[in-house]
């Protein structure tokens, strides 16, 4: 089931409770990237052909990334996210992550795509990360290898094959490392796929049966250019997670609700389980059921703009309040300015890719 979203084209009502979202008490995650570069292409996030990365020196510096999360924790940010592109290709991420480390936020996770954790891991451990979220987008070798761009439709089936096992034997690598280095409670992202991956969901749920994993199925976003943004209007890719928790019941039963504080993190996923499993399963609803009214985070990109909202902008430049030198109070001025430009409810496509905005 591919759905055409009504619940944006209606635009639904901002309850009157949520008033929250366009102050700074209500800011609780800040998502930082370092970097807008990534060694996949996934369809989802970019052309075929790829993107054009910004210059690296138009990138902040660990001092200036750091500078704005010590001011946003100033004003009572407790969770920090480090994100990209793939925040693995920046050479001085441990630096980085050790700066953000000594500003004791009650969480610092990091989002990557796993590839390079059998090299990284216990360095990231040793330098402050509490959680990982890997993403993964199919079991299937030649699917997976589709998806992240890593093979052509033109290119042969053995060939389709034999990259998608490399890169899940880098992931099982990955996840080994991981768990060796003392990472707990990891979280799998899924972007769910139309006609793509949308019959794996019982087999990614089934993860969680054995590990201490929570597995997030995350409805497909139309955002910048991407192979599946070229047709969207025609042929959307987007199938509603209610949808996707049909289907794992139909394997495993009802699921079981899980109170929301006792999951890692302070995101928008609503968490279940199955009966007796070790792990969980959450459910991120963003373009179905829209949670603009309860939306805690700002984005900092790689170049230095805040962002309001995934999808709809609000961007505001910080580079201002950076040079010469970090002005603290600049910078939360200019968060309080980039909140008050949250939308209502984010649109139906966004204008930038996932890559740039760090996700």
């Amino acid at each position: 089931m591919i759905i055409a979203l009504p619940v944006i084209l209606q635009g639904p009502v901002r309850p009157n409770f949520a008033q929250g979202p366009r102050s700074l008490s209500a800011l609780k995650l800040l998502r930082l990237s370092v970097t807008d570069r990534c060694n996949l292409r996934c369809m989802y996030c970019m052309p075929q052909q790829g993107v054009e990365f910004a210059p690296k020196s138009d990138s902040l510096s660990p001092k200036q990334i750091i500078a704005v999360a010590h001011a946003a924790v100033d004003i009572g940010v407790t969770h920090l996210k480090i994100t990209g592109g793939e925040p693995t290709v920046r050479p001085d991420l441990l630096e980085i992550t050790r700066g953000l480390s000594a500003l004791k936020p009650a969480d610092l996770s990091m989002t990557t795509n796993g590839l390079s954790l059998h090299r990284q891991a216990t360095q990231l451990k040793d330098a402050g990360i509490d959680r990982l979220t890997i993403s993964w987008d199919s079991l299937q070798p030649r699917r997976l290898a589709r998806i992240a761009g890593a093979a052509l439709a033109t290119d042969s089936s053995q060939v389709c094959y034999d990259r998608g096992m490399k890169l899940l034997e880098q992931l099982q690598q990955g996840f080994d490392a991981a768990i060796s280095a003392g990472f707990k409670k990891i979280k799998i992202n899924t972007v769910v796929i139309g006609n793509v991956n949308d019959d794996e969901v019982a087999d990614f749920a089934r993860l969680t049966l054995e590990n201490d994993w929570t597995v997030r199925f995350i409805e497909y976003m139309p955002l910048g250019d991407s192979q599946l943004t070229a047709n969207y209007d025609q042929s959307p890719s987007t199938v509603d997670n209610q949808l996707i928790i049909r289907r794992i019941e139909s394997v495993f039963g009802s699921l079981i609700p899980v109170n929301r504080d006792k999951e890692a993190g302070v995101g928008p996923a609503e968490v279940y389980r199955i009966q007796n499993s070790t792990g969980r399963i959450g459910f991120i609803s963003a373009m179905s059921q829209p949670f603009c009214e309860t939306c805690n985070r700002l984005r900092l990109t790689s170049k230095g703009e805040l962002r309001a909202c995934l999808f709809d902008g609000g961007e505001v430049d910080i580079l201002p309040a950076l040079y010469p030198s970090p002005d603290p109070r600049k910078l939360v001025e200019l968060m309080r300015q980039c909140v008050l430009e949250k939308p209502e409810v984010h649109s139906i496509r966004g204008n930038r890719s996932m890559s740039q905005l760090g996700g």
